[in-house]
């Protein structure tokens, strides 16, 4: 008597792999790209919150003071181009109100404090011995700064007519001006024009656009980081959504298997019979 083969059973059924397809590859990568500038949004309007609330001074956001010397009859600022790259958006929304504060170094200086456009600036000082600061910066006198040769001046500061704002006496003296579109130039000296100006001072605005501007970016950025996630999260759940545990192997049947019906001598069913 032969011995039947043992059933065949079927072959364990495994999940497909999972393949990263033209959708998730770019839902990812659109999910990381946005995601940087989201983060960089959020962090600008913190810092712009943090510095409205923590450097102003009677409404002014004010910088940190620091001394200024020139060896010359004056110290300016380099022209001061002020424009909001929008003609409908005026300089004073923007700005708000200017203001500057100078103290002389030594005890009882006079000094001069006057903001004037820069062309009329050029005609007073022209051939004038005087320091100019390349960029007012962040701190009073701190950054580069560059000397021009020349004499005294032709007259006195406060006897110029061409000032928009000015002050002039001994201790601090303070400018406040609303800035208005065009080029202008602050101007320290000393109020008998003589030479060697050795202040302190800083520089502010009320800036009243600022905190909406924080907001703002603090908005775009929440919304443009929740985009990010969102593309992200939807590429990872893709994925595990293609992918599981592998199913066991075993050396038994299946769950749920039996074998097949045995076939009939008809059907091809190989018979035995006794040998004599």
């Amino acid at each position: 008597m032969t011995a039947s083969p043992p059933p065949a059973y079927p072959p364990p059924a495994y999940p497909p792999p999972a393949r990263w397809g033209a959708g998730r590859i770019v839902a990812l990568v659109l999910g990381i790209l946005l995601l940087l500038p989201g983060l960089a949004l959020l962090a600008g309007g913190g810092l712009l919150l943090w510095a409205d609330s923590s450097h102003r001074t009677d409404g002014y956001l004010m910088s940190d003071s620091g001394t200024f010397r020139s060896p010359g009859f004056a110290l300016t600022s380099d022209r001061l181009d002020l424009s909001t790259g929008a003609d409908w958006v005026p300089v004073s929304s923007a700005l708000g109100t200017a203001r500057i504060e100078v103290t002389g170094t030594d005890p009882g200086a006079d000094v001069f404090l006057g903001v004037a456009p820069a062309e009329d600036v050029d005609a007073y000082l022209n051939g004038v011995r005087r320091t100019v600061v390349d960029d007012l910066g962040t701190t009073f006198g701190t950054t580069g700064t560059s000397l021009v040769d020349g004499g005294a001046p032709s007259g006195l500061p406060a006897d110029q007519t061409f000032w928009a704002a000015q002050a002039s006496g001994t201790g601090t003296q303070q400018l406040t001006w609303r800035p208005a579109r065009g080029d202008w130039v602050l101007v320290v000296m000393n109020s008998d024009g003589s030479s060697g100006v050795d202040v302190t001072g800083r520089v502010g605005a009320t800036v009243p656009s600022l905190t909406g501007l924080a907001w703002g970016l603090l908005a775009t950025g929440f919304a443009v980081s929740v985009i990010a996630v969102l593309l992200i999260v939807l590429a990872a759940r893709r994925g595990s959504r293609r992918t599981g545990p592998p199913a066991p192997v075993t050396s038994g049947p299946p769950p749920g298997w039996a074998p097949p019906p045995p076939r009939s001598p008809a059907e091809g069913a190989p018979t035995h019979e006794p040998r004599t």
